[in-house]
């Protein structure tokens, strides 16, 4: 991003004037150029290396033009680039704070005076006390731009400053994020989490209507939902503080549509946390549940069984399953290997140049494509048998629930042992979760059902 702050320099105005220190000790007094360039680094690899932490650009006081409605993200690229005045103010908002309601807790304020400014930002995990999202002294390093120097900062993201740049909702703001048709009953139920529980509970009584019969829903949260927390801030208490930093659409969604799929029971065991996982949960936009019960019928959302011998054994994959899955995944890999060879055959073709050889050349295409398209037969064959065993064994509440939550508004992504749906507003079906090596989500989501909120002016 390059973001230009207003107010330049007049064509013909004379420069500022800048003391510079010699490597001999002499000060020598030099004119510099309007502007300056400020950059902010991320480190965030103690936790995730490619984190997308939404981020705003606040320049003299003011959310840049860029930022008014929609904040960037930090992806492959780790830095945030701006061009600016001497003597400007650069602050970023980050996390849930980018928010345009929120944008209370500007971050990593920089004076520049006239010279480039360098914070690097890296993140650190445990109980760091007295730590603060502010600057310090910079070290001053040469430049190649005569008269210029670069102006380095260190500064740290700790948990206690993730908290910092999460917001708190109340129990108001829940109620005015809820969608118009929430029912009373989930709309109260909301309000009481953001008023404070007096307990790791929630009681939802659903009166009797034409569209169900009485229900009451009980959702457990649980005691690991302070682990990460606890382990990284100071101070964050469990029902005022981990809880309300969480979406209110989140809990809204389960409740609604868990009483639709006619659940009892629930276990959720995160939601708002700071230095672990995606940005979903750390901006308050994740909730994981682990267990439903409904109808006489529990279900343990955990397949970690189909890659780990020694995990829980629950019902929801079956020995043949594992076989099954096995079979699948080593055709993939053949079906693979035949694809490169496929091409390598192609690419020998099409660069030929010696009318003797095409004829050969010619006939070894034809092969490899016949091998492929026998193996991708196979590979079809053993999909669709891993796909009947894994649908036999999978419990009626997470399929009636996973159901109801994809045409949930109010959710973006679904991800549970059994399927991942990465945009539950499209037209494509949730895949189905294979928890194959190379994908680190689908072996996150080997254990539990997790739901992103759908929240633009966030993520």
């Amino acid at each position: 991003m390059a973001t230009n702050g207003g107010g330049a320099r007049m064509a013909g105005q004379t420069p500022d004037a800048s003391c510079t220190l010699s490597p001999e000790g002499t000060v020598t007094t030099v004119l510099v150029g309007p502007k300056c360039k400020v950059t902010y680094e991320f480190d965030t690899e103690a936790t995730n290396a490619g984190l997308a932490l939404p981020y705003v650009v606040a320049l003299d006081g003011q959310v840049v033009p860029e930022h008014a409605d929609k904040p960037g993200a930090l992806r492959d690229k780790r830095t945030i680039t701006l061009i600016v005045n001497l003597g400007s103010k650069v602050a970023l908002f980050l996390n849930s704070d980018v928010h345009p309601a929120h944008r209370r807790n500007p971050v990593y304020a920089v004076q520049v005076g006239n010279n480039d400014v360098h914070v690097k930002i890296t993140e650190r995990t445990g109980r760091i006390s007295h730590e603060h999202a502010t600057l310090g002294q910079p070290a001053c390093r040469a430049t190649s731009t005569p008269g210029k120097r670069l102006e380095v900062y260190g500064a740290a993201l700790t948990g206690d400053i993730w908290m910092q740049i999460s917001h708190l909702y109340t129990a108001a703001e829940a109620d005015a994020l809820l969608p118009p048709d929430t029912t009373p009953t989930v709309r109260a139920a909301v309000r009481s989490i953001y008023a404070g529980l007096a307990r790791p509970e929630l009681i939802v009584n659903f009166p009797a209507s034409d569209a169900a019969p009485k229900l009451t829903l009980r959702v457990e949260f649980r005691a690991e939902m302070q682990d990460n927390v606890r382990a990284n801030t100071t101070h964050c208490p469990w029902l005022t503080g981990i809880l309300p930093r969480t979406h209110p659409c989140a809990f809204a969604a389960l409740l609604t549509e868990a009483h639709a799929a006619g659940v009892t029971s629930v276990a959720v065991t995160s939601g708002w946390r700071p230095s672990f996982g995606s940005i979903a949960h750390r901006a308050g936009l994740g909730l994981d549940i682990t267990y439903l019960e409904g109808g006489e019928k529990r279900a343990f959302l955990n397949r970690a069984f189909l890659i780990k011998a020694g995990a829980p054994r629950n019902g929801n994959v079956s020995e043949r399953e594992k076989t099954l899955w096995k079979d699948y995944q080593e055709v993939k890999k053949v079906v693979a290997t035949a694809e490169k060879e496929f091409k390598a055959a192609q690419n020998r073709l099409n660069k030929n140049r010696d009318p003797e050889k095409a004829s050969q050349l010619t006939r070894e295409l034809t092969d490899a494509d016949k091998h492929l398209k026998s193996l991708r037969d196979r590979d079809t064959k053993a999909q669709d048998e891993w796909d009947k065993e894994r649908n036999r064994n999978e419990p009626e509440l997470i399929r009636k629930l996973r159901d109801r939550l994809g045409r949930n508004k109010s959710v973006k992504q679904l991800f549970d042992p059994w399927y991942m749906d990465v945009n539950t507003a499209d037209n494509i079906p949730p895949a189905p979760n294979e928890q194959r090596e190379a994908n680190a989500n689908e072996r996150t989501h080997n254990n539990h059902l997790h739901i992103t909120v759908l929240e633009p002016k966030i993520l």
